[in-house]
Parts: C-alpha cells; sequence; structure tokens
C-alpha cells in the first residue's frame, strides 16, 4: 500500500499515538495529584481576636494565601480534567466509525457534542475557581460535570 493512502493511514497513526501519549500523561498527573486533599486550609476556632493587630494580619494573610494556593490547585485539577476529556473527543473524532444503523452519525455527533461542552464546563469551573467565584472542590465537578 504505497502512495499517499498510505502516508495518510500512517500519519493518523502517529496523530493518533501522540493523543494517547498526552492523554496518558494527563492521567498520571491526576493520579498523582488525586490524593492532595490541601484544597481548602483549615479555619477551626481561633482566639484571632486576642491577638495583637500586627499578628492577627499574619494569620489572616496565611490564611488568605492558603486560600489562593487552594484555589489554583482546584484549577489545575479542573484544567486538566477538562483537558483529558477533550483529547478524548479528539480521538474520537479521528477515529473511523462503524454506523450499524442510518441514524448512528446523527447520535454519535450528539454524544461527542455533549462531551465537549462538558469539557467545556469544566474548564469554565477553572476559570471561576480562579477568580475566586466557585468555592466547591475540584474533585467534585472535575469528573463528571
Amino acid at each position: 500500500m504505497d502512495g499517499p493512502e498510505a502516508a495518510t493511514r500512517q500519519m493518523k497513526t502517529t496523530e493518533m499515538l501522540e493523543l494517547e501519549r498526552a492523554l496518558r500523561s494527563i492521567e498520571l498527573i491526576l493520579a498523582a495529584r488525586y490524593g492532595d486533599h490541601e484544597f481548602a486550609p483549615w479555619c477551626g476556632p481561633t482566639d484571632l481576636g486576642e491577638l495583637p493587630a500586627p499578628a492577627q494580619e499574619v494569620v489572616i494573610r496565611r490564611v488568605e494565601e492558603a486560600n489562593e494556593a487552594s484555589q489554583e490547585r482546584a484549577a489545575i485539577n479542573l484544567c486538566l480534567t477538562s483537558a483529558a476529556r477533550l483529547l478524548t473527543v479528539t480521538q474520537l473524532l479521528m477515529t473511523e466509525p462503524v454506523y450499524q444503523s442510518p441514524k448512528d452519525p446523527a447520535r454519535r455527533l450528539r454524544a461527542l457534542v455533549d462531551e465537549i461542552r462538558a469539557g467545556a464546563r469544566v474548564a469554565y469551573r477553572a476559570a471561576l475557581m480562579l477568580l475566586g467565584q466557585d468555592t466547591g472542590l475540584a474533585q467534585s465537578g472535575g469528573g463528571s460535570t
């Protein structure tokens, strides 16, 4: 099988391998970060009011910094989850489907569009997280939004 058809088939194979590697890399990063439960600092009862003003400022600044770092970690997880979903859709788009019925192409497209929308919602949630407008944990919406 020489000629342009073989080259195209080889190129698709190479592209698919690269997509698989990218997806696998994202999954490894997410798996490594899964145990990172420091999304929100613990704030128990304190004697903040009894501290001198400079000490109060230090405590408040540390809590704010922890909250910002927490939002960034959550946004990282959401961005990686979104990227994984969109890479999966890309793989499906690049795979020749085998249709069983005339309605299958329309169903396939609807399912792909739904997945693209879901990936976009996860990415949008990451943006809200960075702006401090979404205080939910990244793990609560990262996988099935």
